[in-house]
């Protein structure tokens, strides 16, 4: 006997997104596989997104929420479904045929050990035009692989995983705490962390996903919480000190992830200095120090190397 089809929820937080909004959700529903339901979170839109999600009629649940960002929204909709699973898709992106189908047989043929199971991303060109595996260097067996521990993948300079791609036991989703909701561009890298670090973790071969660039709300994480912002290192900082409370972390994990710490407020230095902050410059570069000499001292024999011999 085979085993049951595993009830997979879509999740879509959504604002102000009416232009992107219905594409979103007939790539769900037009799954080989379709989800077991489809659960739209509106996040407080001003403009006519509600609308366009209620139109589905019974296929889709509406929910909406005063505006709580991104991750509430994520986390709302994974209260609200039903299902065992939650697949999580962004409202301005849209998956790719076979996507559902494929993490379910992966589910069912991993007996659903797993915790999390992803996909491969692709980028539109203006977003680098690549694959995100091709990007980070990851590769895999098909169909599927899982790993009883998946802490190397989560390690990767550039994790191979993304929240449009990924598909979570909804149990163990909601039992670490889900997204981090003060965290706005460094939600996802925080979730990944907690999912794998010492659990087992499935890449489920094809790319799952295509991320767009045609949404013109100004709604963008990456656009108002990039690498150009000082709070995407603040949250880089708090990112890197939660990680490392955990006393499950392996030794040299714990010295890598010290030394992305320094790396994060050598930046928080850099930003205070050009504000004429010297005092906080001053901690951060005491904090860097402590937390990884080695970070410091590559630092400096860079600056030298560029200012060569005096």
């Amino acid at each position: 006997m085979s085993p049951p089809e595993p009830r997979i929820s879509a999740v879509i937080p959504a604002y102000n997104r009416e232009k992107t909004i219905e594409r979103a959700i007939r790539s769900a529903l037009d799954q080989a596989v379709p989800p077991f339901e489809v659960v739209v979170v509106d996040d407080g839109s001003s403009d006519g997104t509600p609308d366009r999600v209620a139109a589905f009629g019974d296929p889709v649940v509406l929910v909406r929420q005063e505006q709580g960002g991104a991750s509430a929204s994520r986390n709302r909709g994974a209260r609200e479904a039903r299902g065992e699973w939650i697949a999580f898709l962004d409202s301005d992106d849209y998956w790719l045929e076979g996507h559902l189908e494929r993490a379910a047989r992966a589910i069912r043929e991993t007996g659903g050990r797993a915790s999390l199971y992803f996909a491969d991303t692709d980028f539109a060109p203006s977003l680098g035009g690549k694959p995100l595996w091709t990007l980070a260097g990851f590769s895999i067996r098909p169909p599927h692989e899982i790993v009883e521990d998946a802490a190397e993948w989560a390690m990767m300079a550039f994790q191979p995983m993304m929240l449009q791609t990924s598909v979570f036991r909804r149990e163990t989703f909601l039992a670490l705490g889900g997204l981090r909701e003060d965290l706005r561009s460094r939600h996802d890298t925080h979730l990944f962390f907690a999912a794998c670090l010492g659990r087992p973790a499935c890449a489920v071969a094809g790319i799952g996903a295509r991320m767009t660039d045609d949404d013109a709300s100004g709604a963008r994480v990456t656009a108002t919480h990039g690498t150009h912002t000082v709070r995407y290192w603040e949250e880089t900082e708090i990112l890197y000190r939660d990680i490392l409370a955990k006393p499950s972390l392996r030794a040299r994990h714990r010295r890598e992830l010290r030394y992305r710490l320094a790396s994060a407020e050598l930046h928080l230095a850099r930003f205070a200095r050009t504000s004429g902050e010297s005092a906080a410059a001053a901690r951060y570069l005491l904090r860097a120090v402590r937390h990884s000499p080695r970070r410091i001292g590559e630092g400096l024999l860079r600056r030298l190397s560029r200012e060569g011999p005096g």
